[in-house]
Parts: C-alpha cells; structure tokens; sequence
C-alpha cells in the first residue's frame, strides 16, 4: 500500500506492505494463502492507498526489510479474506 511517510523505509515505488498491530501491541506482517485472498481482504477492509499484492518471492527482500524496520515481529497468515482471526503465526525471519 502507498506509504504517504508514515514509515521510513519503503520500495522504490513509495510502498509499505500491509501490517497490523495485535491485541498483543505487536506488529505482524500479514500474509494470505493467495493473491485472490490478499485481493479480497484488501477490498473489504477498504485500505486506502491499497494495491495487488506484492509477491513475497520476488520481492521478499523488500517487504523483510520494510516490515523490521517498523518493528515486525512475525507474520499473521490469513486463510480467507472475511476471517477475523488468524490461521497460524510466524517469526520474520
């Protein structure tokens, strides 16, 4: 999604990848099982400045380094789009 500098690291193009802050007051990086997933929780959260969803593995390096500098601690996988709760947690390695 569009920085508008609220972060200090993004991609060349000025993008974030999308986080969220836990009931924990932590900060995951949230990843989906697919792009139409990614596509269809993009659409129904109505995030501003949203796109496409990056693909990890061409650009894993990018999203890595954005999501530590913001303080990520891990990921938070989303099976579907509409689930308010997340399938499994990982570390960001």
């Amino acid at each position: 999604m569009n920085n508008d500098g609220e972060l200090k690291t993004q991609d060349n193009d000025g993008r974030v990848p999308i986080m969220a802050r836990a009931g924990n007051d932590q900060t995951y990086l949230l990843v989906f099982k697919n792009v139409v997933t990614a596509r269809q929780f993009v659409a129904t959260q109505e995030l501003d400045g949203a796109e496409r969803a990056w693909s990890f593995v061409a650009n894993r390096d990018d999203i890595v380094r954005i999501a530590k500098s913001a303080g990520v601690i891990g990921t938070d996988a989303r099976l579907r789009s509409d689930d308010q709760k997340y399938a499994s947690t990982g570390a960001l390695a």
